[in-house]
């Protein structure tokens, strides 16, 4: 039994002798392959120092990113021009007439003629209306007979008295005879021509009362009209410019009820009262008579008065400005590059604005495309429909430079 239990000692032992020995073999190949790793690379360096001396190691070249090209953002310009330009001062107004004028009969009776409608423009002394005038007529040519009777028989008279065959006061009497069947022939005339219904004024009929078929009564108003050569729109002015609004200053009116049509008007009348209570005087604008437009009372328009004006201006399309802030800046194409730049501002009306500074004529401003656009961004000239569909798909980014 003793000899067994030596037996299993023995073979433990030599077990545990045989491990720690494989384990330290292992532990000397890993510490070996380093160091032969390391052994070897210094002789193929040392072999490499010695096969190509005066020779160094080449490193490989980095290669530099490609640059990212921007696209041209598509743009519409515009040339910039010199013309003139007005300072004035805007108002909101209602146009008005100096005189709306009633038609009254000037005789009783039935109307037989109606000879114009309400919209229709008339001259002065035009018919508008004829009465039943049988009475009138009869009374005219009786006074007409008579009138020439008494002539006849006045000349008469003129002989005798010449002659010395009747007496002064006969003469006389005769004389007197003549004038009043003079005026009788007279008075019978002008109430058969009041049987003709006319025009008073150049105008246009704004109402007609008068119908065929209807007895009317002397002073029986039948039509109403209006003179349209004396429009004009009253404005209130800031009493700051009390010194600048003249008699005499030319002034434009439209409406937005005419698009597109301009009428020439002019300050006739310049109040010098300043309202203590608004701070504004009052002043007259009156239309030209030779426009040659429809313009009617009653219709809204914008007046302006033209205060200044400047001949040989630079000036810009006002799509061009672009806003930002209070600032007011342009952008301009040169050699194919959008160049951002402040506007100096002078005067501007309805299409354009006044440079004072830094552009010239000819230069070529951008008036579409110039929303999403940076300075320094390329940019490519294209028509109306390109340069449209362009600002309302391009990403602001895009337009970067």
């Amino acid at each position: 039994m003793k000899t067994w239990r030596r037996i299993g000692i023995v073979l433990f032992a030599s077990l545990a002798i045989a491990g720690c020995s494989k384990l330290s073999d292992n532990l000397l190949e890993s510490k070996s392959g380093k160091g032969g790793k390391t052994a070897s690379a210094e002789k193929g360096g040392g072999i490499k120092a010695k096969g190509d001396k005066g020779q160094k190691t080449e490193k490989p070249e980095k290669t530099q990113p490609t640059p990212r090209v921007r696209p041209a953002v598509p743009v519409k310009v515009a040339i910039v021009e010199e013309g003139d330009i007005t300072s004035s001062l805007v108002f909101d107004s209602v146009l008005e007439t100096e005189s709306s004028i009633e038609i009254f009969a000037e005789s009783s009776g039935v109307i037989l003629e109606v000879l114009v409608e309400e919209g229709d423009r008339v001259k002065q002394g035009q018919i508008l209306a004829r009465l039943e005038s049988d009475m009138q007529q009869v009374d005219a040519d009786e006074a007409e007979a008579r009138y020439e009777h008494e002539k006849l028989n006045n000349q008469r008279m003129v002989e005798l008295h010449e002659r010395k065959l009747i007496n002064l006061q006969e003469f006389e009497t005769a004389k007197f005879n003549l004038e009043q069947m003079r005026l009788r022939y007279e008075r019978a005339s002008i109430q058969l021509e009041n049987t003709v219904v006319r025009a008073t004024v150049d105008g246009v009929i704004t109402e007609r009362l008068a119908q065929v078929g209807r007895r009317v009564t002397a002073n029986r108003q039948l039509y109403t009209m209006m003179n349209l050569d004396e429009l004009h729109a009253n404005v209130n002015v800031s009493g700051q410019h009390l010194l600048n609004v003249k008699q005499g200053l030319e002034a434009v009116i439209d409406s937005d009820l005419i698009e597109g049509v301009q009428y020439d008007a002019f300050v006739r009348l310049v109040s010098p009262v300043v309202d203590p209570g608004s701070g504004t005087f009052k002043v007259k604008v009156a239309v030209l008579q030779d426009n040659g437009m429809p313009i009617y009372p009653g219709m809204f328009v914008n007046v302006r008065i033209i205060v200044d004006n400047r001949k040989d201006s630079i000036l810009i399309p006002k799509d061009a400005v672009v806003h930002e802030g209070d600032l007011k800046y342009i952008y301009t194409v040169q050699e194919g590059k959008a160049r951002k730049q402040l506007l100096q501002e002078g005067y501007s009306n309805v299409e354009f604005v006044q440079a004072t500074s830094g552009v010239n004529r000819g230069d070529a401003v951008i008036v579409m495309g110039h929303n999403a656009l940076k300075d320094g961004a390329n940019v490519k000239v294209v028509t109306d429909s390109v340069a449209s569909e362009n600002a309302e798909t391009t990403h602001p980014a895009t337009a970067e430079g």
